[in-house]
């Protein structure tokens, strides 16, 4: 799988201004870029914690579907620990699928502001889904 994943096409995506960089088959890494639209900022001017959730699970989804050769994630639970504030400027994220099961993956993820400092890290669950309109059983 050497093309840039689909979730850059995504609505979600394309509004925090996602860049796909790299992904590393060998070790289930993808590395994203990100540009904050000026309404994520708070009233510090960085971004707004909870918004950095954001840049992080799609990131991490997409490891997902490196991960799982192309399936789609449906996250389960994440959890977010916020270590320096974010200015409102281009940031990377790296994400590593950790464990890819048949149905459950574990992911992990890594945020780095325009300097490359580490400003916040996750870890999230997700369950892997079909792509909309796949759906297989009496009822799709």
């Amino acid at each position: 799988m050497t093309e840039t994943p689909p979730i850059l096409q995504w609505p979600s995506a394309k509004m925090m201004g996602a860049e796909f960089v790299s992904m590393d088959e060998d070790t289930l890494t993808v590395e994203m870029a990100f540009t904050p639209p000026e309404g994520f900022a708070n009233m510090r001017g960085s971004v707004q914690g909870g918004l950095l959730a954001g840049p992080m699970d799609e990131a991490m989804g997409a490891a997902v579907f490196l991960g799982t050769k192309g399936k789609l994630q449906l996250t389960l639970d994440i959890n977010l620990s916020l270590l320096r504030p974010v200015p409102i400027d281009r940031m990377t994220v790296k994400a590593r699928a950790v464990k890819a099961g048949r149905r459950v993956t574990y992911v992990e993820s890594e945020l780095f502001d325009v300097n490359g400092k580490l400003c916040a890290r996750a870890t999230a669950t997700t369950m892997t889904t079909e792509w909309p309109g796949q759906e297989k059983g009496p009822d799709a």
